[in-house]
């Protein structure tokens, strides 16, 4: 599985180094930007949410 996600990211890293090397305006640069800005929103959402779930488990745990 870990080399499965290795390749991933190989090719998607190399799909964005592609991306950023087009002319600035064009559709390719325009389309790996708004991909990076949503793929960093995800990651923030992601992290907050298991921040709240973590926080609410140690809550849980020292009421027992």
């Amino acid at each position: 599985m870990s080399r499965i996600l290795e390749g991933v990211f190989v090719i998607g890293c190399a799909l964005v180094g592609f991306g950023m090397g087009a002319p600035e305006g064009s559709g390719v640069r325009n389309s790996v930007n708004c991909s990076v800005q949503l793929i960093a929103m995800v990651h923030n959402n992601v992290a907050m949410n298991a921040a709240k779930i973590s926080t609410g488990i140690l809550g849980v745990m020292r009421h027992e």
